[in-house]
C-alpha cells in the first residue's frame, strides 16, 4: 500500500450496494483532507479548488456527452498502459481491471462505450 502523508489529498471513491449486497452501478466520491496537514492556509485552499474542479468533471461528463468522450481520449492517449477493452460490441457498461507492473495499484475503470461512429 502506499504511503499516505499529512500533506495528501486524497480522493475516495466508495462504491454503493445494494440491500441485497449487489454493486448499484454508482459510487460516492469524496475529498480526505488531514487536520495534521503542514501547508499554509493558502496553499490549502488552492489544493482544495484544484481537487474540486477535478471533481466537477464528473458530473460535467454525466451530462455533456462531448466531454465525456473528449476526457475518455485523453485518457486513454495519457495511459496508454491501461487497459481500455473498446473490443466489446456491447454498449453496457465495461468494467476493466489493470494491475501496472511497475506499482502495486490496482486501476478500476468504469467506461460505456461511445455510441455511434466516431
Amino acid at each position: 500500500m502506499t504511503d499516505i502523508e499529512a500533506e495528501d489529498i486524497l480522493i475516495r471513491v466508495r462504491p454503493t450496494f445494494s440491500k441485497g449486497g449487489e454493486w448499484t452501478g454508482s459510487a460516492e466520491v469524496s475529498v480526505v483532507i488531514s487536520e495534521e496537514s503542514s501547508l499554509d492556509e493558502e496553499t490549502q485552499k488552492g489544493l482544495e479548488a484544484f481537487v474540486l474542479m477535478m471533481l466537477s468533471s464528473l458530473p460535467a461528463m454525466d451530462t455533456d456527452e462531448y466531454v465525456r468522450e473528449k476526457i475518455y481520449s485523453i485518457a486513454v492517449s495519457a495511459y496508454p498502459n491501461l487497459l481500455f477493452d473498446d473490443s466489446s460490441d456491447e454498449d453496457d457498461d465495461v468494467l476493466v481491471i489493470k494491475n501496472s507492473d511497475d506499482d502495486n495499484i490496482i486501476h478500476l475503470l468504469f467506461s460505456q462505450k461511445p455510441k455511434g461512429s466516431a
